[in-house]
């Protein structure tokens, strides 16, 4: 029987290595003094610093125990992704912080679907450690991007009065409540069509 383990410690180094390129700009975040003034926006980045300095131990330590190493550098592909969706999204707003959230959940967007596939490759191979590391980081990543969801109203908002521009308060709890049930919809109907 052929031997799996280069298959996942490939797959592992790669998700090591995103998770790396992610804790840059979170790290960079936790310290911007505009986010610091922002309560709201700065628990959600708070938060995202600890869950990827998690994944990177872990996956460290799980690529340690099948004895592959974690020197590579971000795929080329990967970065590429994550270039040209920042640079996209940079290009269309103007707002700081709200910027910052929205290229955080596109770039944990990715990682997530990293995670699916190292999930699903891992349980294919019969690693279900990897799997079972795997399903936990995946499940942080859904969990933190709800987060940046629900806080990004609140930010856009609070980041469209530091530009001078005269807003409607009232309009942040009712964007927060349209999120919400956009992301309950969207829950229920993946049930109900993965029933059928």
């Amino acid at each position: 029987m052929p031997d799996t383990t280069p298959t996942i410690n490939t797959y592992l180094s790669d998700m090591l290595a995103l998770e790396r390129h992610l804790l840059a700009p979170l790290q960079h975040q936790i310290d911007d003094q505009e986010v610091v003034a922002m309560p709201t926006a700065h628990r959600v980045v708070a938060e995202a610093v600890a869950i990827a300095r998690s994944h990177e131990r872990a996956l460290e330590s799980r690529l340690e125990s099948l004895g592959g190493h974690a020197g590579s550098p971000v795929k080329s592909t990967v970065s590429s992704a994550l270039g040209g969706i920042a640079a996209a999204i940079g290009n269309a707003r103007k707002t700081e912080i709200a910027k910052y959230l929205r290229d955080d959940y596109t770039a944990m967007s990715l990682a997530s679907a990293g995670y699916t596939m190292l999930q699903t490759t891992a349980r294919a191979l019969n690693d279900e450690a990897t799997a079972q590391l795997a399903k936990e980081h995946l499940s942080d990543y859904a969990s933190i991007i709800m987060k940046l969801s629900a806080t990004l109203p609140t930010v856009t908002i609070a980041d469209l009065r530091n530009e001078g521009a005269t807003v409607d308060q009232s309009v942040t709890a009712e964007a927060e409540r349209a999120t919400e049930a956009a992301w309950r919809e969207g829950a229920e109907r993946s049930r109900h069509n993965g029933s059928n």
